[in-house]
């Protein structure tokens, strides 16, 4: 029998499969999703009483475990994961149909914010044969690219009408 360790009321309508675990002290788990409001919650637990310093991250004011990442866009996709060699935690990345936005939640602050012209549609984080550090892989609506922890863009492949695909890999 399964046994609830705690309730969680939202007050926000949560966009489906824009849902992920972040660890963004690099310990313990964060449940973070993208609301239809253009925000991403983030339910921390683990700080109770603690108020962020504003700059994108906010408290909610209904829910002291919650804060708030206002992104002024519509997410349509978003995940966490390492993205740095040298981070504490977790990157958490949020695409819309214009940018992408890789960001710190333990320290509050962008990564870095790019514009994708293809839009973000899918984004995943990985490493590619041939790139030693991990990238976040961006799908768009004919093309992915790939941004590593400093927002270079270190590969894109794109689909065209004469060939189903033309990669690109860039060595810096």
């Amino acid at each position: 029998m399964l046994v609830p360790i705690f309730t969680l009321k939202l007050n926000h309508k949560i966009n489906p499969r824009m849902v992920t675990e972040l660890k963004f002290d690099g310990v313990h788990p964060r449940l973070t999703a993208a609301t239809q409001a253009g925000k991403v919650f983030i339910h921390n637990p683990h700080a109770r009483g603690q108020r962020p310093v504003v700059q994108r991250l906010s408290q909610s004011a209904q829910d002291s475990d919650m804060s708030l990442l206002n992104i002024n866009q519509a997410v349509t996709c978003l995940t966490a994961g390492t993205l740095g060699p040298n981070t504490t935690g977790d990157t958490l990345l949020v695409g819309s149909q214009t940018i992408l936005l890789a960001y710190d939640v333990h320290d509050n602050a962008d990564i870095f914010y790019r514009e994708v012209a293809d839009g973000a549609n899918a984004i995943v984080l990985g490493k590619l044969r041939g790139i030693p550090n991990p990238l976040a892989i961006i799908g768009g609506n004919c093309a992915l690219q790939g941004f590593d922890y400093a927002g270079n863009d270190h590969f894109w492949t794109v689909r065209t009408a004469r060939s189903p695909f033309h990669y690109h890999h860039s060595q810096k």
